[in-house]
């Protein structure tokens, strides 16, 4: 009985000790929530205001039912989760849960690497989505009677430089990320090989009847040329020879 009036003694002492600490880790959770949610409501019209929503639409990425507001409600709820996770941190560290909170400040510090790497690939989806619209409003000047090639082959380019540009955004945005970097190097190498392979693939196929009439017209040129100079050289020699 003395043993375990002893061992019920000494939890409830233990528990009124970290009672403080208790209270303190919860009152942070709290005030922290109410931080959150005051953030998230001033960061949504201020990206409203300065057009995220618009980039965002422009990017591709938002939701058809509502993409009004779709970009600056993200924004809002990337703002609170993060207070939270800063929030979650100190509450941790007050309830003295060290691996905890160290865990959830590697988590943090980690957050400027998958910010920097949504920048580069929203960048490379924005770039070439506006070189792809360019690429098919504007046309080079059209041979007669290789329109229809021409015009075939305009889309189907216009997405492989699109596809290429959204490669190179990608691998850029996993090695800002540090993900296994020698691997995403390989693969980038090989997937712009594969690329170059295909378009050049792509280019010979399927421009080889117009490279065939541009070479043909090339010779038949040649031809008349080397002809008229013969005949010229005949009629010279003809004048000059007296009868």
């Amino acid at each position: 009985m003395d043993r375990s009036t002893y061992w019920l003694r000494a939890a409830w002492n233990d528990f009124l000790a970290f009672l403080p600490d208790l209270l303190w880790g919860l009152a942070i959770l709290v005030v922290g929530y109410f931080i959150a949610r005051l953030l998230a409501s001033i960061a949504r019209p201020i990206l409203h205001r300065v057009g995220f929503d618009r980039l965002v639409d422009r990017l591709g990425i938002s939701v058809r039912a509502d993409r009004t507001e779709q970009g600056s409600r993200w924004g809002a709820s990337i703002v609170f989760w993060v207070t939270m996770l800063i929030v979650a941190m100190y509450a941790a560290d007050a309830w003295r849960l060290g691996a905890v909170a160290a865990g959830i400040a590697a988590i943090i510090a980690y957050l400027p690497h998958v910010l920097a790497a949504a920048v580069i690939f929203g960048a490379a989806l924005l770039f070439a989505n506006w070189v792809r619209a360019r690429m098919l409003e504007t046309g080079g000047p059209i041979v007669p009677g290789e329109a229809e090639a021409t015009h075939s082959q305009r889309p189907l380019v216009a997405g492989a430089i699109r596809a290429g540009i959204l490669a190179l955004g990608a691998f850029m945005a996993l090695r800002e990320l540090q993900i296994a970097e020698e691997i995403v190097t390989l693969a980038f190498s090989l997937t712009l090989g594969a690329i170059a392979l295909a378009a050049a693939l792509a280019f010979g196929l399927g421009s080889r009847d117009v490279a065939g009439r541009v070479t043909r017209r090339w010779y038949e040129e040649r031809l008349g040329k080397r002809a008229g100079a013969g005949m010229g050289a005949d009629d010279e020699t003809h004048i000059i020879t007296p009868p």
